[in-house]
């Protein structure tokens, strides 16, 4: 995938909440069958940004609750 795309930088910006809202959205666009072939491609592609994004986002919030849960067992 070309870092050429737009959205990219706003993308890396996101909360997971907005990144999860335009994810549906999204998935729901596609899934219409509606789309052109290209704009059906350029939204898969934010797709599979918003989707990690949203992973990055969950991993990082997972790290820090182990973070607060080993020192809670000391």
């Amino acid at each position: 995938m070309s870092k050429t795309n737009p959205t990219s930088p706003e993308i890396d910006n996101i909360s997971f909440e907005a990144a999860l809202q335009q994810l549906t959205e999204l998935v729901s666009k596609l899934e219409s069958g509606q789309l052109p072939l290209e704009e059906s491609v350029a939204a898969f592609e934010s797709g599979v940004q918003l989707s990690r994004r949203c992973e990055a986002l969950l991993d990082h919030a997972e790290q820090r609750l182990q973070i607060l849960n080993d020192q809670d067992n000391k």
